[in-house]
């Protein structure tokens, strides 16, 4: 009687690797820069009607742009803004921006962990000169830019004819 012979099952085709999902990275909750007194909570936002960053009407409250990086991303830049002043809330905290000087530190809270920069540079950029690619990159240097108005009032043309840029890099 010949022997049976027992085939050895297959084996499973390896699955293919699969990269986990990158966690999300928190949402900023507060903006803080100790040697100017500022210490405000920040919101998520996205675009308004007319194409330009959404932000907080109260002046006290920064807007975290939310469609691009967050502090704990690996690239691109982090982008903060507000308003300099409105009619219903007055002069807003963010006025104290202008006091900056290179190399002072911005904590930003995420999620129960802070992210230092440190600044780099405050200027007043014309708003027909900003460039939106850099100041909103996805990817690239890690960095933080801090905006509001800037510059002269024209009650005529429509409000300040700058924003008032601070650059900020990861320590």
């Amino acid at each position: 009687m010949p022997s049976a012979t027992v085939v050895p099952e297959p084996e499973p085709e390896p699955e293919p690797e699969q990269t986990p999902a990158p966690k999300p990275v928190p949402a900023p909750e507060r903006v803080a820069i100790a040697s100017i007194g500022l210490d405000l909570p920040v919101r998520a936002v996205g675009v308004a009607a007319d194409g330009q960053m959404e932000l907080p009407k109260d002046p006290a409250v920064v807007g975290w742009y939310k469609f691009g990086p967050a502090p704990g991303d690996r690239e691109g830049s982090v982008v903060l803004g507000g308003h300099l002043d409105s009619r219903e809330y007055g002069v807003g905290p963010l006025v104290k921006l202008r006091k900056l000087r290179q190399g002072a530190v911005i904590e930003v809270r995420a999620g129960g962990s802070t992210t230092t920069y440190r600044v780099e540079g405050v200027r007043d950029v014309d708003k027909r000169e900003l460039a939106v690619g850099d100041l909103f990159a996805r990817t690239g240097a890690r960095r933080l830019h801090l905006v509001t108005c800037g510059g002269p009032y024209d009650a005529k043309g429509g409000g300040y004819r700058d924003n008032l840029v601070v650059s900020a890099s990861p320590q």
